[in-house]
């Protein structure tokens, strides 16, 4: 079995999703995550933690380049996800892969969609939420690469502006494997990137097309739910992802079994399952314009996005 990490720089206020993280990464004993954060997170088997300030961690990449980089926050991180491969590398070296990451999700059975066959790939995924890269120096210097067309890492290390190095669609490293190297990538989406509050405040899934829907963990598997016809409906799922949704509460008492709504992750019902399922995931007008109204009036005060 090839040996996976994925990485986590992290510091600040840790998301309300991170107990959910967390179990469902302990739960994925064969992947491991690793931390260089000042949070209070506890090690495990599988999450090595590496305690340190932001300015230590600033350190280390400054000490990957030759020139001056910007790290002025800890936010600029996500431009320097695809060079941990790179910068961290007396870190990973007994890793044959390395990948970066949100916590604002919660895993299913990795190794049920991140199979052998997937393995065979270099760059897998090639999202902000989750990305895999082959540990080998082609793999982890390709960020450095210059191709027509696409963004340039020394742009992107020396602007205090976040260029979405990171991400699809911004001209950025994964659009450049997707373009340049297709025969290496593995690009399926077996995954639910959940709507924004402003999108849908009801859970929508905007990689698979699900609408009104609800997650559930069983202690091992991830479901996303919905309900058709009057019947109850589940598709597996690597991971659902949570942007913009700080305002979840963590009201689970039972880790081995829970289910995640728009506004808060709970222990799964016992009983009137399908009446709870109904509740959970109605549709959420109001409280979608509502999110769309604040998300206006915090752009026009030039405060930003509320997450």
């Amino acid at each position: 079995m090839k040996s996976i990490v994925v990485i986590f720089p992290y510091f600040g206020k840790l998301p309300p999703q991170y107990n959910i993280w967390r179990a469902s990464a302990i739960r994925n004993p064969s992947v491991d995550f690793m931390f260089f954060t000042d949070a209070e997170i506890a090690p495990y088997k599988n999450i090595i933690v590496h305690k340190m300030r932001f300015e230590d961690f600033r350190i280390i990449v400054q000490k990957a380049f030759d020139f001056q980089i910007i790290l002025d926050r800890p936010y600029k991180l996500c431009e320097y996800k695809p060079a941990y491969g790179y910068i961290l590398k007396d870190y990973i070296k007994q890793y044959d892969f390395w990948g970066f990451g949100d916590l604002d999700l919660v895993y299913g059975d990795i190794r049920t969609f991140i199979t052998d066959e997937v393995l065979k790939f270099k760059f897998i995924l090639g999202w902000g939420h989750l990305s895999l890269f082959r540990n080998d120096s082609d793999t982890n210097e390709y960020f450095m690469k210059e191709e027509n067309g696409f963004q340039k890492y020394t742009d992107a290390y020396t602007t205090r502006n976040i260029t979405f190095f990171d991400e699809f669609d911004h001209m950025g490293c994964s659009d450049k494997w997707k373009a340049c190297r297709p025969n290496d990538c593995w690009l399926e989406t077996p995954f639910d990137n959940v709507s924004k509050p402003k999108q849908a405040f009801h859970f929508n899934s905007l990689t698979r097309g699900w609408q009104q829907v609800l997650f559930e963990h069983d202690g091992q598997h991830l479901y996303m739910i919905r309900i058709a016809n009057g019947k109850i409906e589940k598709k597996e799922s690597l991971y659902a992802h949570f942007q913009h949704r700080a305002f979840m509460k963590d009201k689970i008492s039972n880790y081995n079994h829970f289910l995640i709504t728009p506004t808060s992750m709970i222990d799964f019902p016992t009983h009137m399952i399908k009446f709870h399922l109904l509740f959970y995931s109605r549709k959420r007008t109001f409280r979608t314009k509502l999110a769309q109204w604040k998300d206006r009036i915090i752009w026009k005060l030039n405060l930003g996005h509320y997450k």
